[in-house]
């Protein structure tokens, strides 16, 4: 009797000081608590959903407390409304990722479908034997004509990748700083579309930011993104302020989406390389106001919320996040499971590099546009990101053998991100069906 009242005594103890401790811990609440909205959060998000046009959208509470949509929505496009004015106002942690099931066109699916068999129904009008061209799209922006997006240092990167494929025999539709507008993306993106062929080999590249990440239909967590063109966001200079929920549709609504991308990297062709150098840019929203915010910044243990893609995001076939993450090295030989026949995974001679891993940003120098140097080589003066800059560079050292460059400039970028943020993570990823053999620049 009296060793289990010793024990009741101590386990009473320990959960009255465990519940201390968890309070103390940055983003307890989540983790111990489950989400904690405030209803009058879950009202504000059900009056803006009805304010924006949705009128059949409605929120529920998951297992978890976080906010799930429910009710009805015409296509996908209602869908990523809904999703972007949740996260505006409780943020992504505290919005579930679960799909709504009532959704009456699947636009997504249907886009990336139609825009497939096309291809497929042009490319029997192409000779097998017809020459291949080397193809390449280059888009980097360094400053955003939306004042609320920070600058980054895309075109320094995008230029200088520009002049390295011209090198080696690419012809290149270059997109730089004000010409990257929306408009002119996509059409450029159309123009390459029309003109790939399965002979061809393609390259692109992509530095810039990232929109809110927003769930997909796929499930398993996985999230998509849209490119910030070098318009995005901006308004007329006499319409009076938006506040965050409005901005996060307007960043939408002028962006480039990312089945464009998606679509054009998936075309069958001889060889196709991808490379993106962006981070999920959280942090143009921290200006404006939002209904939200002391929440998310609870949430967030006192923080601005920053948050990832899955690592099936570029690999499936549909969808494709700007660059977060992509199959670990030593997963890349297994296919990934979504269904589809298309996946990345199971392509041939298929190229993917992206600058950072889950839930990671993209830096370059402290200095915000700036120089650096690689420490083997301190005479050559680097201006951009840290990965792309001393990528390119050890690609020079070592004549084009990508892999090895590859390895070189992820151990490069991880050492002086830790050293320069004085603690924040950045490792890049790798994942190729190309045999290693002809796996450079120099054979391509």
């Amino acid at each position: 009797m009296r060793a289990a009242a010793t024990k009741l005594a101590t386990l009473a103890l320990a959960v009255v000081l465990a519940g201390c401790a968890n309070q103390s811990m940055p983003g307890y609440q989540r983790v111990y608590q489950g989400y904690q909205v405030p209803q009058e959060l879950v009202g504000a998000v059900q009056k803006r959903l009805r304010a924006e046009g949705l009128r059949q959208a409605l929120v529920s509470r998951d297992s978890v407390g976080r906010l799930r949509l429910a009710g009805s929505y015409r296509d996908e496009e209602e869908v990523e409304r809904a999703f972007i004015i949740t996260q505006s106002i409780v943020g992504i942690q505290s919005t579930s990722p679960f799909y709504p099931e009532n959704v009456q066109e699947k636009r997504w699916e249907r886009e990336a479908g139609t825009a497939l068999a096309d291809f497929y129904k042009r490319k029997k009008q192409i000779q097998a034997n017809a020459p291949g061209k080397k193809r390449a799209l280059v888009i980097g922006i360094n400053k955003f004509l939306s004042p609320k997006i920070s600058a980054i240092q895309g075109e320094d990167d995008a230029s200088v990748m520009g002049m390295a494929l011209a090198a080696y025999g690419y012809d290149v539709i270059s997109l730089l700083g004000g010409r990257a507008t929306k408009a002119n993306i996509e059409s450029a993106i159309s123009e390459l579309d029309r003109a790939l062929g399965p002979n061809d080999t393609l390259f692109i590249y992509i530095s810039s930011h990232g929109t809110q990440p927003v769930p997909t239909p796929s499930g398993n967590d996985e999230r998509r993104m849209s490119i910030i063109a070098y318009d995005t966001g901006s308004a007329d200079p006499k319409a009076p302020a938006a506040d965050a929920t409005s901005y996060a549709l307007r960043l939408q609504n002028t962006s480039v989406r990312d089945t464009l991308v998606q679509n054009l990297a998936q075309r069958p062709t001889a060889v196709t390389r991808v490379i993106i150098d962006t981070c999920y840019s959280g942090e143009i929203l921290k200006d404006l106001p939002s209904a939200g915010a002391a929440y998310q910044r609870s949430v967030n243990g006192g923080g601005y919320e920053k948050s990832s893609v899955s690592e099936a995001s570029w690999t499936g076939a549909s969808f494709t996040s700007k660059a977060i993450a992509v199959v670990e090295d030593d997963k890349r030989n297994a296919p990934v499971q979504t269904g589809r026949k298309s996946d990345f995974a199971t392509r041939k001679n298929y190229s993917f590099i992206t600058a950072t891993g889950p839930g990671e940003q993209s830096y370059g120098p402290p200095t915000g546009v700036g120089t650096f140097s690689l420490e083997a080589n301190q005479s050559e003066t680097l201006r951009g990101s840290y990965f792309t800059q001393s990528f390119l560079a050890f690609l020079k050292q070592y004549s084009g053998d990508v892999p090895r460059a590859f390895e070189d400039s992820r151990a490069f970028t991880a050492k002086t991100v830790l050293q320069v943020t004085k603690g924040l993570p950045q490792n890049p990823r790798r994942f190729t069906t190309i045999p290693a053999e002809v796996d450079n620049l120099a054979k391509f």
